[in-house]
């Protein structure tokens, strides 16, 4: 089994919280720590954004996000494992192979989009993590 498992989180897409938290129980098997990662590619445009929204408004954002994010945790919550909480600023799949490569990642558990014709097997970003990653990666749909 897998001891640190990376889970990038699309807020947007929630909905498929029930199969990543099964497919991390069955990967994490007897404890292990799981890290969800959320990567908030607004803030590439950040300046922009400051600009148009306001600061108050993008701090708000930010906090919102953080507070979905321990929401998200406590419901995945498994028996013996540590979770972990992450937001970083940038590219997602950039992001994603960063932070799996800090924190020693031996597994990346993510969700793949439907595809459009540009990137018909799986979604970009993930097609870009199954490519470069140093670890395992599971994609699911």
């Amino acid at each position: 089994m897998f001891n640190q498992i990376l889970i990038p989180i699309d807020l947007a897409h929630q909905k498929h919280l029930a199969r990543l938290r099964e497919s991390a129980r069955l990967l994490v098997g007897g404890g292990g720590s799981i890290t969800l990662l959320y990567v908030d590619s607004k803030t590439v445009h950040k300046e922009a954004l400051m600009t148009q929204l306001g600061e108050s408004q993008f701090a708000e954002h930010e906090r919102e996000a953080q507070a979905q994010l321990q929401r998200l945790s406590s419901s995945l919550q498994l028996e013996n494992v540590t979770m972990n909480v992450v937001i970083r600023e940038g590219t997602a799949h950039d992001q994603i192979l960063e932070h799996a490569d800090e924190i020693g990642a031996d597994a990346i558990l993510m969700m793949a989009s439907r595809p459009g014709l540009a990137d018909y097997f799986i979604g970009s970003t993930a097609e870009r993590v199954v490519r470069h990653a140093g670890c395992s990666v599971f994609v699911i749909r």
